[in-house]
């Protein structure tokens, strides 16, 4: 068996890794991701630079659904491809639901009817972590949760009649933020670790970022809505938040509902709307989620497979109680659902938020009616496109931005190019400061309307930034996963450990703690940073272990290097 990292290599989109047997004849892909924003994209994205032949793969493994790991899927199909998608139930609706959206976009190389060619396959129709499902003859899969959105996992690969023989690769996939009992987003339970293997695949997203634990309090999040809420309860104004479809409208919404919960009198006023149709279908997915998933543990025991351990402590309910379960998704119900004649309020158990939850949120279902009603009452509006250039927030923004009464609450990242970013770039600077500024913010054009413009002197809203929803794992928690404790002792996810997907500065951030842990606690693994996409690794125990000395020693002589340097620098 052996491995080549297509993508992303000092990137942080475009997952792929292509695992083959020649002799054995297995050929296959973890990963199929389009990049995004990168100088390769447009070859990548049509295909040009794929390395393989689609129509010889045998099958494709996907970690999660984000479109920087499943958006090239159709394409391989267009190309060739025949073969089954594996992926846990979660992923193949969420990932339909992204897929659909790229469709519509120009620069996307394949249309809505492409979707129809895609077989997915999970394995038993529903999820199951740690289960061994077989691919092929001696080849087999197995998925454990990563904490990223729901349906991530990280997905072990073996290979090898079942023994102490048997080889092994692990997958990180994106790992979430947090740890069991310190989850960070109520739809995100802790991630799980596999038993070591002999190889580990690993992310390094922010593998050189610490964030500050602030970052990762729920009540901290809540108290900055709070106070949001408080000053368009003063102003009569509207807190818009822009914010993608998947897991932080959801995450969003809940922590809008958790608030007003607590002080329902307070917030009464205020009209909740939501104005995203990826949001809506997304919460649908994540409702039934929610409901359906479940884990029967070793011990008999049956726990939620998505649901986090911090919802249940917000409502003061017991997570080991059936019913209390139920009384929990009785909750995201009204969280999720439309305004309707059946919708439920508050719940018979739990504390006074549980007691006093009902459904806020009302469906936008004519936009410019609803953006042009008289403002009597303060408004919240979660709207579409997370970056703010497209979907709702074309429309609301270049109004609501010309006025003072009104705030703009970012909720991810957002790059300097984007609406988002270039708000967040004028949020400390002062409306009669912005009288100033030259150039324009431009909105993406929607159907046959032309593009909304908008001078950057115009901009008279507040402008600020939810901080604790991002659902990547720092480098603590990244750090956590791939090294940790088992029934009290410290073990390592794999013998060798590949950094991928990220910046280089960000996989060498994460070498070096991954090796100062490692020293910390005594173990040995080594870490690679593979830096060559046309590079193939020999993932047989026999035959790796010169190619990846050498590696090792490169790496080490480039530490070196880089010391040696640092004291020079000093001494001049």
């Amino acid at each position: 068996m052996e491995i080549r990292f297509l993508g992303p290599l000092g990137k942080v989109t475009g997952s792929c890794a292509w695992m083959r047997d020649v002799d054995r004849g297995w050929n296959f892909l973890v990963d199929c991701g389009m990049q995004q924003g990168e100088p390769t994209a447009e070859s990548w994205n049509t295909g040009d630079d794929w390395p393989f032949d689609p129509a010889e793969l045998d099958f494709m493994v996907l970690t999660h659904a984000h479109t920087d790991h499943s958006g090239l899927i159709p394409e391989l199909y267009k190309r060739g491809f025949k073969g089954t998608v594996y992926c846990t139930k979660e992923t193949r609706e969420v990932a339909m639901l992204l897929l659909r959206d790229a469709a519509r976009f120009t620069e996307t190389p394949y249309e809505e009817e492409d979707l129809e060619a895609i077989k997915w396959h999970a394995h038993g129709g529903k999820t199951k972590f740690g289960g061994y499902h077989p691919v092929s003859d001696d080849l087999f899969i197995q998925y454990f949760r990563s904490g990223h959105i729901i349906g991530a996992a990280s997905v072990k690969v073996l290979w090898g009649p079942k023994g102490s023989d048997q080889k092994s690769i692990i997958f990180s996939g994106d790992i979430g933020p947090g740890a069991e009992d310190r989850e960070v987003l109520p739809f995100l339970r802790y991630p799980l670790h596999p038993k070591p293997a002999d190889f580990v695949v690993l992310e390094s997203t922010y593998g050189d970022r610490v964030r500050d634990e602030g970052d990762k309090d729920p009540g901290k999040r809540r108290r900055q809505l709070k106070s949001l809420l408080d000053q368009v309860v003063e102003s009569a104004g509207t807190l818009a938040i822009p914010a993608f479809a998947v897991g932080r409208t959801q995450e969003v919404m809940f922590d809008l509902h958790c608030v007003v919960a607590s002080d329902p009198e307070r917030y009464q006023r205020i009209n909740f709307l939501l104005d995203s149709a990826s949001g809506q279908k997304m919460n649908m997915i994540t409702a039934d989620a929610l409901k359906e998933a479940q884990a029967i543990e070793h011990t008999g025991k049956v726990r939620p497979l998505w649901l986090g351990k911090q919802v249940f402590r917000d409502l003061g309910l017991d997570g080991k109680d059936p019913d209390h379960m139920q009384y929990v998704r009785d909750v995201c119900d009204m969280t999720f659902s439309q305004p309707g004649k059946d919708r439920k309020d508050g719940v018979a158990h739990g504390n006074s938020v549980a007691r006093c939850w009902k459904g806020r949120f009302t469906w936008v279902k004519d936009r410019q009616a609803e953006l042009n009603a008289p403002d009597t009452h303060p408004r919240v509006v979660v709207m579409g496109s997370g970056t703010a250039d497209g979907g709702a927030a074309a429309t609301w923004l270049p109004t609501l931005l010309q006025s003072d009464k009104n705030i703009v609450a970012m909720s991810g990242h957002c790059s300097p190019d984007t609406v988002g970013g270039q708000l967040l770039e004028i949020r400390k600077v002062e409306p009669k400061e912005r009288a100033a500024l030259s150039g324009q913010l431009t909105w993406q054009s929607m159907g046959d309307r032309p593009r909304a413009r908008l001078p950057m002197q115009l901009v008279r809203a507040r402008i600020t930034k939810l901080s604790g929803y991002s659902g990547h794992g720092d480098q603590t928690d990244i750090l956590n996963w791939v090294v940790h404790q088992y029934k009290g002792k410290s073990q390592v996810m794999g013998r060798t450990v590949f950094l991928q997907h990220g910046e280089d500065r960000a996989r060498e951030g994460l070498s070096q703690a991954i090796n100062k842990k490692l020293d910390e606690l005594d173990l040995a693994a080594d870490v690679i940073q593979p830096d060559d996409a046309s590079k193939w690794f020999d993932l047989e125990l026999n035959a790796v272990s010169e190619e990846i000395c050498r590696e090792q020693r490169k790496a080490r002589l480039k530490e070196e290097m880089r010391r040696l340097s640092q004291e020079l620098a000093e001494l001049q």
